[in-house]
């Protein structure tokens, strides 16, 4: 029984392991640090997290296998729940190094806001992730053969022991079961000398890239799967200090007022959500990275953007399109590491852009190609009346794995809007550059060589439909109307600089209100929802950005990648982690900004003036977050006004 059991757990220990290893050295970002001493060291400090993994998903094959042994009955009888086991942690395992891929992140609480998107999904791993998924059901055809031929034999004689015997053997199982229940206990629990750990213990290895090594796919999904999505969003952040609310008070006080001032222009707003365009495709963006870059992936943008008001560069304050909608609507930083849907917090009582438009007798419109899911409901959570997904079309078209493609959502768009008399707020979630597929082979320009390549030919199918788009807009517009046009995060795209958050942006107003220009400003998506109310005539004291019309802007870019926190204002760059209670364990990292936007050069953090930006950064993102948690966001000026008053 003993040693039926210890096999058991070794070769689901060796199944996650292999599988970690495998499916990581397909990483072209984390395969070099794999074949390292760093690595060494990480897949050693994440094997507590792996045992935790290989012991809670032995616990019911061995308790399957206690049964059948006091039964009398062979203990190969459990070989098809151990397989299952064993499945899951490959599955995990490949589909947490997919996502990692895609959002530049791992699986934790989104387990929770995948529902109704499974068939894309499945459909990306298999025509964008094919070595992934290949060894994946390598290693699941090497599973089986390895229970099949696992020796798990009886006791000679077992089965035919008479009911007696078979009765003694109950105090050794019992014993037994006490021993391995302890076991699992400690492996969950991390040890006795600390705090129970979780999946983001892996970061207590002091170095984001480490922990991604250290990482366990298996156990962080199943955790947050048992612990419920009403409890899978954790503060990372301690409280504000005295010290920091006052810094903040000061630090905002030039462009937060306090009171909240109505919109008082009778006009629309059109939002396109550009799925996944990262702004370094984009010629505009960077012509000035060196070396020879290729032809731009939109010239229809990098054309109207000299005709628009810009910015030098905006940057996503997330990966997930549920994230980019939260920070440019809501004004707000998501939580560190995650974001608000599907989530405890997406109940909280957020004042939102849709939401304050929509009681000021706007009219609010969520436009998607593919199923509404988790996007849907969270615009409509957000203050959207009225959502649209691919099941809302009344017509056929060229679909993707996801949905409809650009075209055709442009023409739901437009005859949605030709049938609306204003004021509104439409939001359209753009869908081609959702995959990698293209109606014809012709329109491959950049060829299929790489996932960068595949990118770029998704996103110039797009530019040439948003063109199409643009041109056809005034036949439907009777009010003046201010468009924006921005990404909702990037995707597919390498970690080099700022250019897994740099997206492309810019905005215009059909009445000619907006000035044609590139302010030479680093902006984020939380200066979107502030830039909207101020040229419809209000001001939103709780929105944290700043609005892009204001003649002098002193604003910031923001967003955070696991535990580390990154703060951008102007042409500096502060790293830090969230978790630290003080300056000095704040593990900070400087850089400075190239003129495009994207490159970084390591800079000193002994400048001061990075001392002051780290300061304001680190109060920013505790209160913030303390508000986000606590659902009171719309307090964040009244408290700021309150700590100057004292």
């Amino acid at each position: 029984m003993f040693n039926n059991t210890l096999r058991i757990l070794l070769l689901l220990l060796a199944t996650a392991l292999l599988s970690k290893f495998s499916i990581t050295a397909l990483n072209p970002y984390l395969a070099t640090q794999l074949f390292s001493s760093e690595g060494a060291y990480s897949l050693w400090w994440g094997l507590r997290l792996d045992m935790t993994a290989a012991t809670a998903l032995a616990t019911p094959v061995i308790l399957l296998l206690l049964v059948i042994h006091l039964g009398g009955s062979r203990p190969s009888l459990v070989k098809p729940l151990l397989f299952v086991a064993g499945l899951w942690l490959i599955l995990t395992t490949t589909a947490d190094a997919i996502y990692m891929l895609e959002a530049g992140r791992h699986v934790t609480f989104e387990v929770f806001t995948g529902s109704g998107l499974e068939q894309g999904l499945i459909a990306t791993a298999l025509t964008t992730y094919i070595a992934q998924t290949l060894t994946g059901l390598g290693l699941t055809l090497l599973l089986a053969v390895a229970i099949w031929k696992l020796p798990l034999g009886a006791t000679p004689g077992q089965v035919s022991q008479p009911h007696a015997a078979r009765k003694a053997r109950w105090p050794a199982a019992a014993g037994l079961l006490l021993v391995w229940l302890a076991v699992t206990a400690t492996a969950v629990r991390g040890g006795w000398s600390d705090a129970p750990q979780s999946p983001m213990s892996a970061y207590k290895i002091g170095d984001p890239n480490q922990a991604a090594l250290a990482w366990n796919a298996p156990y962080a999904i199943t955790y947050y799967l048992t612990k419920g999505k009403k409890r899978a969003a954790q503060q990372q952040t301690p409280p504000p200090s005295s010290q920091d609310m006052a810094l903040l008070a000061e630090y905002l006080r030039s462009h937060h007022q306090q009171a909240l001032e109505l919109p008082t222009k009778q006009a629309n707003v059109l939002i396109v959500l550009l799925e996944s365009w990262p702004a370094a495709d984009l010629a505009s963006y960077a012509q000035s990275i060196p070396g020879a870059a290729p032809p731009s992936a939109a010239p229809y943008f990098d054309s109207l953007r000299q005709q628009s008001l810009t910015t030098n560069a905006l940057y996503a304050d997330g990966y997930r399109t549920v994230e980019g909608m939260f920070a440019s609507f809501c004004s707000f930083p998501n939580p560190i590491g995650g974001g608000v849907a599907g989530t405890q917090l997406q109940g909280a009582d957020y004042y939102c852009l849709p939401r304050l438009l929509k009681e000021q007798g706007f009219d609010t419109h969520f436009i998607q190609g593919s199923g509404k899911g988790i996007v849907g409901s969270f615009a409509q959570s957000l203050g959207f009346t009225h959502s649209y997904g691919k099941s809302d079309y009344d017509f056929a078209g060229t679909e993707n794995y996801w949905g409809y493609m650009d075209d055709d959502i442009y023409r739901f768009t437009l005859d949605k809007l030709a049938s609306l008399t204003g004021p509104y707020l439409v939001t359209v979630n753009t869908g081609t550059t959702h995959d990698t597929y293209l109606p014809s082979e012709d329109d491959y320009i950049f060829g299929k060589e790489n996932r960068a390549a595949l990118r770029r030919n998704v996103i110039h199918s797009a530019d040439g439909a948003l063109q199409r788009f643009l041109t056809r807009l005034p036949e439907v517009l009777t009010e003046p109307t201010l468009v924006v046009l921005m990404a909702d995060h990037t995707a597919s795209v390498e970690p080099n600089d700022l250019e897994r958050n740099a997206i492309p942006f810019l905005m215009f107003a059909t009445d000619g209100s907006v000035p044609t220009q590139t302010r030479p400003i680093s902006a984020g998506q939380l200066d979107i929802a502030p830039t909207i109310i101020d040229w419809l005539g209000g001001q939103v004291p709780w929105f944290t950005g700043q609005s892009l019309l204001a003649e002098q802007y002193n604003g910031f870019a923001h967003y955070s990648d696991g535990q580390t926190v990154h703060w951008i204002e102007g042409k500096h760059l502060v790293q830090f982690n969230a978790t630290a209670i003080d300056l000095e364990h704040s593990s900070t990292t400087c850089f400075e900004i190239a003129n495009n936007g994207l490159a970084l050069t390591p800079d000193s953090c002994a400048n001061e003036d990075y001392g002051n930006m780290l300061r304001r950064a680190q109060a920013y993102t505790r209160y913030t977050q303390s508000l986000l948690f606590a659902g009171k966001t719309r307090d964040f000026a009244e408290l700021l006004s309150k700590t100057t008053e004292q």
